[in-house]
């Protein structure tokens, strides 16, 4: 992220290490996986095992318990939060591109509003998204031809976390931006309360899921190198993640 040298170790979390930046604060695991086991890691066989995994953990029922009736109670969830500050930002008939779209929850909501395109690296997962009549393409964003198309609005939640090549990606959503196009990014916050009161045990820390975790500023630092302009960030207290807005 700063181009300094030298890491230091923050946590050891079972066959990895958690490597934070003395410089910047930017952090990421050591080893990274594979390059080739993304998409193995996004198969309907290993979704699966995580889900049954995460029903196993007591603290986990009890977490996504709590969730689920926060979110009824208030009427707001990942997509209804999204759509808001799309809407706020985005004129509607403006075209979106919701990357690594998942089974469609940000596209079931946004469909109505905008002309809307999903890529989502797992095949089952981008074939649920299909069946709300959207069109959605199945790989890597990052080397997928779009053709001449650019986008009014491109979309990134709970995914840069997973890439190896942060910046990498972030160009990539600034050359697929229309002029004065939108980036709308949610991502895990390592500079929030709860990674600090936390420490190993925060939920952020998902390797090798979770490959890097940008804080508010070094977010900020990146995209404006990139050329990102008007960068504004929701930070909720006490929530393991933060929304960001930038623009082309």
């Amino acid at each position: 992220m700063c181009a300094a040298h030298g890491w230091s170790v923050l946590h050891t979390i079972k066959a990895w290490r958690i490597l934070t930046c003395a410089h910047c604060g930017f952090a990421q695991i050591d080893p990274f996986p594979a390059p080739t086991s993304r998409a193995e890691f996004y198969s309907s066989a290993a979704i699966e095992t995580r889900a049954v995994a995460r029903i196993r953990s007591r603290g986990a029922r009890v977490t996504a318990f709590v969730r689920h009736w926060l979110r009824r109670l208030s009427g707001r969830t990942k997509g209804t939060i999204l759509l808001r500050e799309l809407a706020r930002r985005v004129p509607a008939g403006s075209t979106l591109l919701d990357i690594g779209c998942g089974s469609g929850a940000v596209l079931r909501l946004a469909r109505e509003r905008y002309h809307c395109t999903g890529i989502e690296i797992s095949s089952d997962l981008a074939a649920q998204a299909r069946a709300l009549g959207t069109v959605v393409a199945v790989g890597d964003f990052i080397d997928h031809s779009f053709g001449a198309q650019g986008f009014d609005a491109v979309t990134m939640v709970s995914l840069i976390e997973h890439l190896r090549d942060p910046v990498l990606a972030l160009r990539r959503c600034h050359a697929l931006l229309n002029a004065s196009g939108v980036l709308i990014l949610k991502t895990v916050n390592h500079g929030g309360v709860n990674r600090r009161l936390l420490g190993a045990h925060w939920s952020g820390y998902r390797p090798p899921d979770h490959l890097i975790y940008f804080a508010p500023d070094t977010l900020r630092r990146a995209l404006q190198q990139i050329g990102f302009r008007d960068i504004t960030f929701r930070i909720p207290l006490f929530n393991d993640s933060f929304y960001c807005y930038a623009r082309k």
